[in-house]
């Protein structure tokens, strides 16, 4: 779990309250304009307020401009086609269908689409539509600044933040499931399952939306290091898949018997290596240096077992060894490459 119940129930609280909050803010500036149509203007702000502040922004933007093209296209039908039912309705079919084959250029015509409707299909558009259109793009853009307002200053849920609670949380796992599968190889048995990854690669698809969004959306408003942040979730997809490669070869242990000749080297890598990913998750620069010298005496060992000839051991079985600890290495290696980067493009 991410979050754990109570931590998730109280975000979820905030959120409730903020789209209460949101609304009521609309409907009331809403009604000194228009005081029997303010209820566009609470759906409006209904519909944008999301749970973070990037997701929200982008919803309001989407909102705006959606807005803006369906009162644009509503107000052309009404104006080209005759003014009768038949005809309105007609028009109304085509447009909706326009808005509908142009969303696979932007999500932003599933707005226009709602707006097509308000505008050519609301009873009280009948007569002066061009009026009307405005009033709702109006009252529209009220509830999409109200949302805005009360996103960025009501407890701000940030994209940045969220990202930075996932990735501590999921550095912590993947250190976690090194050692499953170190222990695994070490005792020479295929216990773990093949999905023991599955859980990360599927969470790694979310922290680079957060992360676009935060770039697209929030970097004006809250000033958060997005070069650290592309670091670590670039180190954190590498890591998962060095893991991965282990995971295959100790799925390809079946009848292997034989003594791990490297394992005080192995073991001491992957602890200094599981420390790294901890520190980096919690957003610490660590001291890489235990880690350099487990490399470099797993690196003199492997020298002096080719020099032997690894004569205690099968041609597959010396494969086996050599590809799981070739994967330790590179994650080693990608871990200290990582924290180098991370200290160029720290801020002082």
């Amino acid at each position: 779990m991410l979050l754990s119940g109570s931590r998730q129930r109280t975000d979820y609280i905030k959120y409730g309250i903020k789209t209460a909050l949101a609304a009521l803010l609309s409907y009331f500036f809403a009604s000194l304009t228009a005081p029997d149509l303010g209820f566009w203007a609470v759906i409006s702000a209904v519909i944008v307020m999301q749970r973070n502040v990037a997701a929200s922004i982008q919803m309001c933007m989407y909102r705006l401009v959606g807005t803006a093209i369906g009162a644009v296209m509503g107000m052309t039908a009404l104006f080209l086609i005759p003014e009768t039912e038949h005809w309105r309705l007609a028009g109304f079919l085509v447009t909706v269908a326009l808005c509908g084959y142009l969303k696979r250029y932007t999500n932003r015509f599933s707005m226009a689409a709602i707006t097509v409707t308000i505008v050519m299909l609301a009873p009280q558009a009948s007569g002066d539509y061009i009026h009307y259109a405005l009033y709702r793009v109006l009252e529209i853009g009220i509830g999409v600044c109200s949302t805005f307002i009360v996103a960025l200053l009501i407890w701000p849920h940030h994209a940045s933040a969220e990202l930075k609670e996932r990735l501590q949380e999921q550095f912590t796992r993947c250190a976690d499931k090194y050692d499953i599968i170190v222990n695994s190889f070490m005792a020479l048995k295929c216990d773990p399952c093949k999905e023991l990854l599955i859980d990360l690669e599927d969470e790694i698809h979310y922290n680079r939306e957060l992360f676009r969004g935060y770039l697209r959306h929030e970097r004006l408003f809250v000033d958060d290091d997005s070069a650290m942040l592309d670091i670590k979730i670039e180190t954190l997809v590498q890591s998962i898949e060095h893991l991965h490669a282990m995971l295959h070869v100790v799925h390809e242990l079946h009848d292997s018997n034989y003594c791990i000749v490297m394992e005080t080297e192995i073991r001491k890598l992957v602890k200094e290596s599981q420390g790294v990913m901890r520190a980096i998750g919690r957003n610490v620069i660590p001291d890489t240096r235990k880690l350099e010298q487990a490399l470099y005496s797993a690196d003199r060992r492997l020298d002096s077992l080719r020099a032997d000839g690894f004569q205690r051991v099968s041609m597959r079985d010396m494969m086996q060894i050599v590809s799981f600890y070739h994967s330790a290495q590179q994650l080693g290696e990608d871990l200290l490459l990582s924290v180098t980067r991370q200290n160029k493009y720290k801020r002082v």
